[in-house]
């Protein structure tokens, strides 16, 4: 029995042995065999690091192809983290204190605490620079790499950034870049530090040769210059948009825009690492590839000459007065001036404005505050479509539309007497007469006669009866002739921020009432209401570009154009030869005009608003023919003044016209002209407008200067200051 019991223990104890080393080996095999490719691709992920390299962005240029927008290089003192890492912190903090003096005795004034803060910064990758003074003076290089023993882990290096040519000009249109925030980054598929491998890893999209712009984005510093590849992008067509924390991104205006074609292909720098995490070598380095060229459709010559003349007129209005007293405020102001062909806008000028190459760098705190402060003018803010204004008797020319199409103007109906007063219809109570400005009488007035010369009781009686006679014209004739010209609704332009501006219905005034009572004495719609909507007061808010936009639909013959900003994207072939040399770019598309509607209205209607309009400058009783006699353009222009009334303020100036007008030549460019506290249209706007279309109709315009040199443009803006404080009167309130 003893002898059994052992043999069986034993066996026992061989089989458990037996199974265990079959285990160990099955284990073995396993790992040698079937899972090493994972094991070894796991060894490469952690010995190699690819390192994102930001590259310059693509050019913006004006139709002509002059350079609006560069990238140039800056040099900038960084921080290289792999040597610092292994230094003892009082060692490390010791080379911060010493770099901190040493710029502020350069000249580059620089906390110790900035630099501490970068170097803890968790944005950045392990074995990417980081950046601590940027654009410093050439003797700041030579003295760090002259000292580079003193300083380990300091490095300079040089960056590509936005440079601005003409200084200032068309700085709302061009906008800024800066640093992407977290939400932009994961809207373009990159990732935060902490949740993948975005900061050592490369994940990319393509850019497609036929891509539209993008929606809006942000961003802030320059890009690594390297050498640059200016190429094709692959034989795709394809762009790299790849994007990291720390990446430069268009924040506004066209820089926002067409984010997709300015951004350049980043390149990569792959390196391999050690255990610790010591670089140990570079493996490969894949250059990046410049940025497309934006070519704008604004003449910056145009667009110079517009912000020079609006700038000189607006401060000549700061702290004179109406004849009510009202004190000319003028906070701001815009013109728009757009081809109605096809929609693309020739110049676009906001006031106040601001300089771009102080966003470079990166905006401070106290920069953005004063940009924000009201009692600055709001400089960031693009007013020509983001400012709404009432456009007052602008708004005659939908009215005069809205009378025709309903059929109402017809059977004898379009002729009246003018008094100047009018009795609203039905109507009890002490406010039921309006007037024209000044209680002026016009007389016998039809409808072209009613625009020449401004007739408040001619449009009050049409939108009288139009709201007396719902059940046969509706409760919207005026709005829905107003909408047919893109009046409350953005026009589509490819630039962020539009304003829709606000066109009151009867059902949105209802709608807004019942959702805040607390903000409205009624939801109702009355006569009264009806009447104010028909001269461009009451709830009636346009932007300036819209204005330009419908009066140029009107001067095309009723086709509405989306308004455009960029002509064409093109590659460079060679950033040293002029831009603007077909034989050096190659073109990735060309942007054709957008039909948004059109309006039927019959020729015999059409032509009476045409007389009108034209009336307003050529006849002698127009409301801007004085203005127009006093800045002759080479052709005669037609369109419309407007003063619009606000509550205890000046009034906004207002004019939009077009021209040639009334020579049988297509229509060539239309502008709006706004200025609020300012004024009578007729005495401010419209001299204005006629002021900046002279020398364009006679190609006269001067070349714009580049802020390099202003000398040859210092006459021109005495002559434009000059000019502004000997407007003519025009007798007209209008």
């Amino acid at each position: 029995m003893d002898t059994d019991s052992t043999h069986v223990r034993l066996s026992a104890i061989g089989i458990v042995a037996v199974s265990l080393f079959l285990a160990l080996f099955m284990r073995l095999w396993f790992l040698q065999g079937i899972d090493r490719q994972a094991f070894e691709a796991a060894s490469v992920s952690n010995r190699v690091r690819v390192i994102h390299e930001e590259g310059p962005r693509g050019r913006i240029l004006d139709r002509n192809g002059k350079i609006l927008v560069d990238s140039e290089t800056s040099i900038v003192v960084s921080l290289d983290r792999e040597p610092l890492r292994k230094m003892e912190q009082p060692e490390r903090n010791a080379v911060f204190v010493s770099l901190a003096d040493t710029l502020q005795q350069l000249g580059v004034p620089t906390k110790l605490s900035l630099i501490e803060k970068r170097y803890a910064d968790l944005r950045y990758a392990p074995q990417e620079y980081v950046p601590i003074a940027d654009d410093v003076d050439p003797s700041v290089e030579i003295y760090l790499m002259e000292r580079a023993d003193r300083y380990p882990g300091i490095i300079v290096e040089r960056k590509a950034i936005r440079s601005y040519p003409y200084g200032n000009l068309a700085a709302h249109l061009l906008g800024y870049v800066g640093e992407i925030n977290e939400k932009e980054l994961v809207e373009r598929g990159g990732q935060l530090p902490g949740s993948g491998s975005a900061s050592t890893t490369s994940t990319t999209t393509t850019r497609p040769a036929t891509t539209q712009p993008t929606s809006p984005a942000d961003s802030s510093s320059g890009a690594t210059t390297t050498t640059l590849a200016n190429g094709a992008g692959g034989a795709s067509g394809g762009r790299l948009t790849d994007y990291r924390l720390g990446d430069s991104i268009g924040k506004g205006g066209v820089e926002r825009s067409y984010e997709a074609d300015l951004r350049a292909v980043p390149g990569e720098r792959t390196i391999e690492v050690n255990a610790k995490g010591d670089l140990v070598d570079v493996l490969s380095l894949e250059s990046p590839v410049v940025g497309d060229d934006i070519w704008l459709t604004i003449d910056i010559d145009l667009q110079a000459h517009a912000e020079r003349l609006l700038a000189a007129k607006i401060q000549d209005l700061r702290g004179r007065r109406d004849k009510e007293n009202n004190r000319l405020n003028a906070p701001q102001g815009s013109v728009v001036i757009e081809d109605p062909q096809n929609g693309q806008i020739l110049a676009m000028a906001s006031y106040p404005d601001y300089d771009p190459s102080v966003t470079v760098n990166g905006i401070s705190q106290e920069q953005w505050e004063a940009f924000n402060d009201p009692n600055s003018g709001l400089p960031l803010v693009n007013w020509a479509l983001q400012g709404t204004y009432a456009p007052g008797s602008t708004f005659k020319l939908y009215t005069a539309l809205a009378g025709y199409k309903s059929g109402y103007l017809r059977n004898g109906t379009e002729v009246i007497n003018d008094p100047g007063v009018y009795t609203i219809e039905n109507c009890q109570g002490e406010k039921c007469e309006v007037r024209n400005a000044g209680s002026t009488p016009h007389g016998t007035v039809n409808m072209a006669t009613a625009l020449t010369v401004s007739s408040d009781v001619y449009f009050y009686k049409l939108a009288d009866k139009f709201w007396n006679l719902t059940d046969q014209y509706g409760e919207t004739p005026i709005q829905d002739a107003a909408a047919q010209f893109g009046l409350g609704a953005k026009t589509g332009v490819p630039l962020s921020g539009e304003n829709p501006g606000r066109l009151p219905t009867p059902a949105n005034r209802k709608a807004a009432f019942e959702a805040r009572p607390d903000l409205f004495m009624t939801g109702d719609w009355r006569s009264g209401d009806n009447i104010n909507t028909s001269i461009g007061q009451g709830d009636v808010l346009a932007t300036p570009l819209q204005l330009v936009n419908s009066y140029a639909t009107f001067a095309n013959g009723g086709t509405r154009y989306q308004p455009q900003i960029v002509t064409k994207v093109t590659r460079p072939s060679d950033l040293t030869l002029p831009a603007n040399d077909p034989a050096n770019y190659t073109l990735i598309r060309q942007v054709e005009p957008v039909v948004q509607g059109t309006i039927q209205i019959q020729p015999d209607q059409y032509a009476k608003i045409y007389d009108g309009l034209l009336g307003v400058t050529q006849s002698a009783f127009g409301t801007a023919s004085a203005s127009w006699q006093a800045s002759k353009t080479a052709w005669p222009m037609a369109g419309k003044t407007g003063t619009a009334q606000v509550s205890k303020k000046a009034d906004t100036s207002l004019f939009a016209a077009w021209g040639p007008a009334g020579t049988g030549e297509p229509a060539r460019y239309a502008i709006s002209v706004v200025i609020p506290e300012s004024g009578f249209g007729g005495e401010v706007a419209a001299p204005l407008a006629f002021r900046i279309m002279a020398p364009l109709s006679f190609g006269t315009l001067l070349p714009a200067c580049p802020s390099a040199d202003q000398s040859e443009c210092a006459a021109a803006a005495e002559a434009a200051s000059a000019a502004s404080g000997n407007d003519v009167t025009s007798g007209s309130a209008d």
